[in-house]
């Protein structure tokens, strides 16, 4: 299982979708994965960004529930 952990939430009103900073568990995440939490959100991975600092992983996600994404949340693919 990969499991996501919720640093931080950012959106940009420039861009669709919102980037999610956390730290990563498990495998890599790729464009194209669903990502779900213990209440049913489901977002997908747009992008995975290079950039992020040391130990942590930056992807952008889109999905009705984007907008409900707070530090502290466990998104996870299984």
């Amino acid at each position: 299982m990969t499991r996501l952990i919720v640093e931080n939430v950012h959106r940009m009103s420039s861009r669709p979708w919102a980037f999610v900073t956390g730290r990563l568990e498990g495998d890599s995440l790729r464009v194209g994965d669903e990502l779900v939490d213990g209440r049913s959100i489901a977002v997908v991975v747009r992008s995975v960004e290079l950039h992020s600092a040391p130990a942590t992983t930056t992807v952008a996600v889109e999905g009705v529930s984007a907008d409900t994404i707070r530090a502290g949340t466990v998104l996870t693919r299984e």
